[in-house]
C-alpha cells in the first residue's frame, strides 16, 4: 500500500508559514510604561547655591518609558507577546524614529533634549519667582548650581517636573505639602509646558510609583483617558498654572487623591473642575 506524502508536505508548508514569521525581525517598535525616579534627594541637586534652599516635605517623580531602541531586532513572537499584555504597545517604527538614526544618535539627541528641558526649567522658574515670589532672586541660581544624575534617560519630558522640583527647592512655601507628585511634559523658557509621547504609559508608570497626583498637558487631552481610577490628573498648560494647584490646601483635595474610584482628568475641559 502507498501512502501520499502531500499531506505531510503541505502540514509542513502550513506549520513553516505559521512559526517562521514568529521567529523574523518586524518594522516595529515596543513601548512599555517606565518607573518614577524621585528627584530628591539625588536626581535633582543643588551644588554652591547663592540661595539657601528648602527640605521638600514630600516627593516629586521624573517618569519614563520603555521604548526598543531603534537598532534592536523586534522579533514577531515578541510583537504577538505585548499585543497580549494591556501595558505594553506596538507602534511602527518610523512613528517612533527617523530611517537614518540608530541607537547611538538617539542616546546622545535624548541626553541633548534632556539638559536643554533642565536650563529651559530653571528659565521657566526664575520667571515664575519674578512674579510669584519677588524677594527670591532666582535669577542669580546658574545652570552650574543644578546637579542632575540620572542614567540611562534622556529626551525633553521632564522639563515639567524639573521646574515644580526647582520651584519646591528655593521657596519656604510647602507646595508639596507631604504628595507623592508626578509631571511629564517638556517646557520652554517662558513656562509653557508642551505635550509628550507616551502619556498612557506615563499614568502607569506614575501609580507604580505610588503617586497621587500627575501634571501632564492641556496638548496631551486628545491622547488622556477620560477617567483615571487611583490617580488624579491634572492637565495644564503653564508651569504657574501647575503651581496654583499645589498652592491649594491638600485637604481640599484629599478624598480625591486618595480614592481608588475612576474620575475625570482635570484641566482637559475645565481648569477650573
Amino acid at each position: 500500500m502507498r501512502f501520499s506524502r502531500t499531506p505531510l508536505l503541505v502540514k509542513a508548508l502550513i506549520l513553516i508559514t505559521m512559526v517562521l514569521p514568529l521567529a523574523l525581525p518586524l518594522n516595529f517598535v515596543l513601548i512599555q510604561p517606565g518607573e518614577g525616579s524621585p528627584l530628591f534627594p539625588k536626581v535633582l541637586q543643588v551644588k554652591q547655591s547663592p540661595l539657601p534652599t528648602y527640605k521638600v516635605n514630600g516627593q516629586l517623580y521624573l517618569l519614563s518609558i520603555y521604548v526598543t531602541n531603534p537598532d534592536a531586532k523586534v522579533l514577531g513572537y515578541q510583537v504577538l507577546q505585548c499585543w497580549a499584555v494591556a501595558e505594553c504597545v506596538v507602534m511602527p517604527r518610523s512613528v517612533m524614529y527617523q530611517e537614518d538614526t540608530d541607537t547611538k544618535a538617539e542616546i546622545k539627541k535624548g541626553k541633548e533634549e534632556m539638559k536643554k528641558s533642565q536650563s529651559a526649567a530653571l528659565t521657566a522658574a526664575q520667571n515664575l519667582f519674578a512674579s510669584r515670589y519677588p524677594t527670591i532672586k532666582l535669577n542669580e541660581v546658574s545652570d552650574s548650581s543644578l546637579q542632575v544624575s540620572l542614567k540611562n534617560t534622556g529626551g525633553p519630558s521632564g522639563g515639567l517636573i524639573f521646574a515644580l522640583g526647582i520651584t519646591d527647592l528655593f521657596t519656604p512655601e510647602d507646595l508639596a505639602q507631604g504628595r507623592k507628585i508626578a509631571a511629564s511634559g517638556t517646557i520652554s523658557a517662558t513656562g509653557k509646558i508642551g505635550p509628550i509621547g507616551g502619556i498612557a504609559e506615563k499614568i502607569i508608570a506614575a501609580k507604580k510609583a505610588g503617586a497621587t497626583l500627575l501634571f501632564a498637558s492641556q496638548e496631551n487631552c486628545d491622547e488622556l483617558p477620560t477617567h483615571v481610577s487611583g490617580i488624579t490628573v491634572v492637565a495644564v498648560s503653564r508651569l504657574s498654572d501647575a503651581v496654583t494647584y499645589l498652592q491649594k490646601p491638600v485637604e481640599v483635595q484629599g478624598a480625591k487623591a486618595h480614592s481608588s474610584s475612576s474620575r475625570p482628568v482635570i484641566g482637559c475641559t475645565n481648569l477650573g473642575a
